[in-house]
């Protein structure tokens, strides 16, 4: 696993609670300064070798590609992060995931919104829209820019009209959890709410020998990839860990386990 990369923890991690899927926008571009820093970010932040994700600060309407099962169409979002990995890596599907919600929980920083999308999307006009190193692919997308005030009936269908989403139980997702330490608590709290396909929240916890390990629960269906789920749920354990004081990094597992945090000592 590649070192613990550099980013500013607090910020981030307030913003997950501040993050929620949109695909309805109102289409004002993103102010300047903005569009600046979520491109910066897309270049420094790329802590893996086999994922990456790029800022696109102007994207066309053919890059939401209309409606996959109950999802309803992106409209009148200005710009758009592509997320990209090597496949012919065993790890970057996670690293995908996590390098994509870097860029995703600092557009909410900045007060912008996000979706990340897997599906429905169109890989030709994405692939067109970046340049792709050999054997690289597009794995998905996020609309970026200001949501529209109300929330019409697609997202109302969607979304709930703003209400949380069910979110799996402690219990279910981490057995044992309430005799853990602090900070492991604390990262379980912020996974909790990350986003996944579908709300599947693929991801289940343990611990074990000082350190927690993230695992998929074996869902397995078409356009649902557990793996990069479980690696924005990494990214979110991370920031509530740090946030607790315990500093650590990842070490990569095999399948069914993906990685496990193991704090520094």
């Amino acid at each position: 696993m590649a070192e613990r990369p550099m980013f500013e923890a607090a910020r981030w991690h307030a913003a997950v609670a501040l993050r929620g899927s949109r695909r309805v926008f109102d289409g004002t571009p993103i102010d300047a300064r903005s569009a600046e820093i979520l491109a910066q970010t897309a270049e420094s932040f790329r802590p893996y070798a086999d994922a990456r994700a790029v800022f696109l600060p102007v994207a066309p309407a053919s890059l939401f590609s209309g409606i996959v099962g109950s999802y309803g169409k992106v409209t009148g979002a200005p710009s758009a992060f592509v997320f990209i990995e090597d496949p012919s890596s065993a790890t970057a599907e996670e690293h995908c995931g996590y390098t994509g919600e870097g860029l995703v929980l600092e557009a909410c920083a900045l007060g912008l919104k996000t979706c990340w999308i897997a599906g429905s999307f169109s890989p030709t006009v994405a692939r067109g829209l970046v340049k792709l190193a050999p054997g690289e692919v597009v794995r998905g997308v996020s609309p970026v820019g200001y949501a529209a005030s109300a929330y019409p009936f697609s997202e109302r269908l969607i979304f709930g009209a703003g209400k949380p989403k069910h979110r799996r139980s402690l219990n279910e997702i981490a057995p044992g959890h309430e005799t853990w330490p602090v900070w492991a608590r604390e990262g379980l709290a912020a996974a909790q709410v990350a986003p996944s396909a579908v709300n599947r929240q693929p991801w289940r916890f343990r611990y074990e020998d000082g350190a927690v390990t993230v695992s998929t629960s074996g869902i397995d269906a078409p356009r649902i990839r557990p793996r990069l789920d479980c690696g924005i749920a990494m990214l979110h354990f991370e920031l509530g860990a740090r946030m607790a004081e315990a500093d650590g990094a990842w070490v990569q597992l095999e399948a069914p386990d993906v990685a496990r945090w193991e704090p520094f000592v």
